[in-house]
């Protein structure tokens, strides 16, 4: 705990609007790269960018929105294991997926 935050008198923290006009940039940035690659035909590709894309633009929300740079280690701990669990889960529905045998129309 920071010893501005132990003092009864403390201030809170204001976050610099010019850090908000960052984090509006770029996540306008990587929204165009999300739209820019899903036009173009790259295969298996295309999911990887989207992926990483979602992946970059969900850290940066909860870094500067969410305020988790910032935060205590209990909190940082628990929205790790939130991406924890959503691997786990699509871990999970990929190993159902893949291990299914393709069942022929009855027609």
């Amino acid at each position: 705990m920071s010893t501005a935050a132990a003092t009864p008198n403390a201030r809170p923290r204001v976050t610099p609007l010019r850090r908000y006009l960052w984090a509006l940039a770029a996540l306008l940035a990587l929204l165009t790269l999300s739209a820019g690659a899903a036009l173009v035909k790259l295969g298996v590709l295309n999911t990887v960018i989207a992926l990483g894309v979602s992946v970059a633009k969900t850290l940066l929300v909860m870094a500067i929105f969410m305020h988790e740079s910032e935060a205590r280690r209990l909190t940082r701990i628990a929205a790790a294991l939130g991406f924890v669990w959503l691997a786990i889960l699509i871990g999970l529905a990929l190993t159902d997926f893949l291990t299914r045998v393709p069942v022929p129309p009855p027609w």
